[in-house]
């Protein structure tokens, strides 16, 4: 028995060792599990969306617009101009690399000198910072790769600094006098470099965006770019518009949900839910299909830029410079690299352009009124034109103290024998305060024709002093005596701000005028210019729209004009049809203005919807 299960149990074992031994089958794969396995490693393959494959061909025909330009003929117009621009700079005198080398090593070693000397905290530390920055530079650390000891616009500023403080010390510490001496030089040397590569940089970009800008334009009308564009817009732009019907449906939606949830929490009187719904369903109701449409405009144009390489920034620095300079082997290539991207840039700005209005062109039904109030507008300002037209002279304007005292004012001048002075302040031709201003110059320059009394005119801006000209000769000729106008009282003085209140300052000390007028634009030179009337004994009239000087004329003068009161001072003076209508059409636009106001206060104040006024107003 012992033996048979020995002899059973080595029978076993071989029969596990030959099950183990792979099959002649086994050992050459077939064909199929060949293919099994590779297809088992191979790379998924991507499907791409009905969108997507709309976005890519977008895409790819965009790039080969893009691709279609050469650039080999803008680079060889392009190359010898901005080389001669570098040329101009590191080879004309003095090579600025070697100059600013010298420089720094003089700034070096007077610094240190300086340093152990007695002076101020301030120049010392002035000194020691600008001395890490020198030092950085001489050990090559360059902020500049093209331009050594080159200067920041703050470490410009600091030897701004550090070249006053050193005169300044200088007047009371004569032990650096001799290195106050060497050191200015150097400083404006340094600083001339400084702003003269600032100067070519900017040439240098201008010279590129001008090439660049007026290739695409030539491209545009020779190549037909546009038309390649927009057929490019318009199949994305009917993509955009096939989803209308979705976009309506959820604004009713999210409208309709808003709602609800709305009047389920005042339902149950859950005040802070039922604010809360209320807000989101106002912010629901502002949505409209022009949102979503650019939304969308917006998002399909990022899908597009997944599917192109752009070729990079654009950004014309100093390595470009330096590449000039040192004529390197990689210009011709950086340069055009340059071009292309600057040319995609514009491509891709005009396609977007072009996208966004194919999509959202058309007319905007949720404006309609803005449209129906503009017509309003129009309509009651030509009513109103025709009206004062018609009756200019019986329309009522409220008598502003002001104005009665200018008959009085030029009376009193004529009786002393004495100018009166008048100046329009710092406003441009364009100003309405400027423009009231030369009104009312008009009719007291009659009034001062009618007494025989003398005008000065001194003009802060040489082209408003042409206006006063004419209004003055105007003025004379009103009244009957063109040939006692004076051109000489009408005088350019100056166009600086406090030079001009200076100047007008010493003028009325100098005159001793009667009378003094001031109407138009003015800031600071206000209290200068009102203390010197007032100084001079004359009696001023002032007038201007800016709140913050008008407290100083207020103080100083007699009379002054507040706000709005200059221009009713002008309506009233000239009886001008449209300076009147004017001043009409803003009494009637504050008048529907304050109804509606009050109209929205009582309506929030009952705590209603008020959705038809809301919808009636709003421009969204």
């Amino acid at each position: 028995m012992k033996r048979f299960l020995i002899i059973l149990a080595i029978l076993f074992s071989v029969s596990a060792i030959f099950s183990q031994q792979p099959s002649d089958a086994a050992a050459v794969p077939d064909s199929a599990s060949v293919a099994a396995d590779s297809a088992a490693v191979a790379e998924p393959v991507i499907v791409l969306s009905d969108e997507e494959k709309l976005c890519k061909q977008a895409a790819d025909d965009f790039m080969a617009i893009f691709n279609d330009w050469d650039v080999t003929r803008d680079y060889n117009i392009l190359l010898p101009r901005i080389t001669a621009y570098a040329d101009n700079y590191y080879k004309t005198g003095t090579e600025p690399n070697e100059s600013n080398l010298k420089d720094l090593k003089i700034l070096k070693e007077n610094y240190e000198n300086l340093l152990g000397l007695d002076i101020s905290e301030t120049l010392m530390n002035l000194l020691s910072m600008d001395l890490e920055r020198v030092n950085a530079e001489l050990e090559g650390n360059q902020q500049n790769p093209a331009l050594l000891g080159y200067l920041e616009k703050m470490d410009f500023d600091r030897i701004k600094a550090l070249d006053e403080f050193l005169v300044k010390e200088n007047k009371t510490n004569s032990s650096i006098t001799p290195y106050v001496e060497t050191l200015r030089p150097v400083f404006k040397n340094i600083r001339r470099y400084s702003i003269g590569f600032d100067e070519m940089l900017t040439a240098v970009y201008n010279e590129i965006t001008r090439v660049t800008d007026k290739r695409v334009y030539f491209l545009y009308i020779e190549d037909d770019v546009k038309n390649k564009l927009q057929e490019i817009s318009v199949r994305l732009s009917d993509e955009v518009n096939k989803k209308i019907p979705e976009y309506e449906k959820k604004i009713k939606d999210d409208i309709d949900s808003a709602y609800v949830k709305k009047e389920a929490a005042a339902k149950a009187g859950d005040e802070a839910l039922e604010k809360q719904m209320y807000a989101k369903w106002i912010e629901a109701r502002k949505v409209n299909i022009d949102k979503l449409k650019s939304a969308e405009v917006s998002r399909l144009t990022g899908v597009i830029s997944g599917f192109v390489t752009s070729p990079g920034q654009y950004d014309v620095n100093r390595t470009l410079i330096k590449k000039l300079q040192e004529k390197s082997p990689d210009l011709e290539e950086y340069i055009r690299n340059l071009l292309r991207v600057k040319f995609y840039n514009d491509l891709n700005s005009k396609f977007k352009v072009y996208f966004r209005f194919e999509v959202e062109n058309g007319f905007r039904k949720f404006r309609v009124n803005i449209f129906i109030a503009s017509l309003f507008f129009f309509g009651l300002f030509f009513y109103v034109f025709t009206t004062v037209k018609k009756k200019r002279d019986s329309i009522y304007i409220r008598r502003i103290p002001g104005l009665d005292a200018i008959d009085d004012a030029v009376g009193r001048a004529t009786e002393m024998g004495k100018p009166i002075i008048y100046d329009s302040g710092l406003g441009g031709f364009s100003s309405p305060q400027t423009i009231a201003s030369m009104l009312i110059l008009r009719s007291v320059a009659k009034k001062v024709a009618e007494f025989k009394a003398e005008i000065i005119y001194p003009a802060y801006d040489p082209v408003v002093l042409q206006i006063a000209e004419e209004m003055i000769a105007s003025g004379f000729l009103d009244a009957g005596y063109p040939e006692d106008h004076k051109k000489d009282n009408c005088f350019f003085m100056v166009s600086d701000q406090f030079a001009y209140a200076a100047g007008l300052s010493g003028l009325i000390a100098r005159k001793k005028p009667a009378t003094a007028l001031h109407f138009g634009y003015y800031a600071a030179e206000s209290l200068l210019i009102s203390e010197a009337g007032f100084a001079a004994g004359a009696i001023q009239v002032a007038g201007t729209t800016e709140a913050t000087q008008l407290p100083f004329f207020i103080t100083s003068c007699d009379y002054t004009l507040i706000g709005e009161e200059l221009y009713a001072a002008a309506a009233y003076l000239s009886r001008d049809a449209q300076v009147l209508s004017n001043l009409k059409l803003s009494d009637y636009g504050k008048v529907i203005f304050g109804i509606l106001f009050l109209l929205g206060t009582i309506l929030l104040t009952i705590n209603s919807d008020w959705t038809f006024f809301s919808d009636l107003l709003s421009t969204y």
